[in-house]
Order: C-alpha cells, then structure tokens, then sequence
C-alpha cells in the first residue's frame, strides 16, 4: 500500500478504536465528569504513550516475516477488525461500558497508563492488523504512515468524546449507539479492504 493508503486505513482504524466500548472510554467519560476536561483530555493522549513500544515490535516483526506470513496475519487481522465492527453494531444499545465509566476513582495519567496496558486489544490489534498494514509498506517512512494516522484518529475521537462530556455532562444514549454503529460499519469496510489488500 502506498502512503495515502496506510494513512486512511490507519485513520479509520484509529477511528473505530476510539469508539469502541472499553475501559479507556471508561476513563475518558469518569475523568472528565469528576476532574474536568483537563483529566479527560490526559487520558485520550494514552494510545499515543501505551502503542508506541507495541509499535516498534510489530515493525521489527514485520521487517522480518515471509510475504505469506503477513498475508495470513492480514487474513487474522481482517477477521480481528470485523470482529470489532460486528461486535459494535450488535451491542451498540448498551450503555454499560460509559456509564459504568462513572464509578471508576482513577485519577492519575499514570493509573490511565496501566490500565491501557493491561487491555488486550492493542496488543492483539499491533501484532495482528499493525504488523501486516505496515509489512505491506513500501518503505519505512511509509509503514509509520499506519500509526500517524490511527493515532490521529483515535485521539481526535476520544478529545470528541471528552469535549463532548464537559459542554454536555452526558452523553445522549441514542448518539451514542448512532457513532458506535457507524464506527461498527466502518470497521467492517476497513476490514474487506485489507483483506482484499493482503491476499493480493
């Protein structure tokens, strides 16, 4: 792919991240509501913080691996974006994952730091879809193209989120199942893209 390409993907992949159900749209929503927007925007910067060692693996791993290796992890990391999508569309109607942001006491750049650590999805995300994306590249200055742009988006989002709770104080239910099921589609279209890329 060339680097407009890894760019958009990344964008979109970055995109339905931010979207996606989980602890740290948690923090997002129990930082801003407590703290104010300053704690709420600290804790949308994390991905750049956590991501950046997994991403220098992934790099190093994609350098190194066979053209049918990153076809098939292409293959896995389809399957993996397509999971997020469907997963998103389906359970769009919940409210569980923000409200539920509201009981979380954290207070701390730092605990946010761990707790994305401890997540499991950008560790399956970078060594599955990031390590093909960026094999697929056609030099290392474009392979950074995937990351640039997926931090872009996930942090544009998650500030949207944060500015949105601070005007607001809350989030409408039925906005909110609205992104998530677009953000759901667009993960899926991500996902038939860069599995028509990697069988290529």
């Amino acid at each position: 792919m060339n680097s407009i390409d890894l760019m958009a993907v990344g964008v979109a992949s970055g995109v339905g991240g931010g979207l996606a159900p989980g602890p740290l749209q948690a923090l997002i929503v129990a930082e801003t509501l407590e703290n104010g927007l300053k704690a709420g925007l600290s804790v949308a910067v994390v991905p750049v913080i956590t991501d950046i060692p997994l991403i220098v693996i992934a790099s190093m791993i994609a350098t190194r691996l066979p053209d049918l290796v990153l076809k098939l992890l292409g293959m896995v990391g389809s399957a993996v974006l397509a999971y997020m999508g469907l997963s998103m569309i389906v359970g769009a109607g919940s409210v569980e994952s923000v409200e539920s942001g509201n009981t979380v006491h954290t207070h701390t750049l730092r605990r946010a730091v761990v707790v994305n650590l401890l997540n499991p999805h950008p560790y399956v995300f970078w060594f599955t879809v990031g390590s093909s994306v960026m094999g697929s590249a056609r030099s290392t200055w474009s392979s950074m193209m995937f990351p640039l742009g997926f931090f872009l988006g996930i942090v544009s989002v998650q500030t949207i989120i944060s500015l949105a709770v601070h005007w607001t104080s809350s989030i409408s239910p039925m906005e909110r199942s609205v992104a998530r099921r677009l953000s759901g589609i667009l993960l899926i279209g991500v996902a038939a893209y860069f599995a028509c890329t990697s069988v290529k």
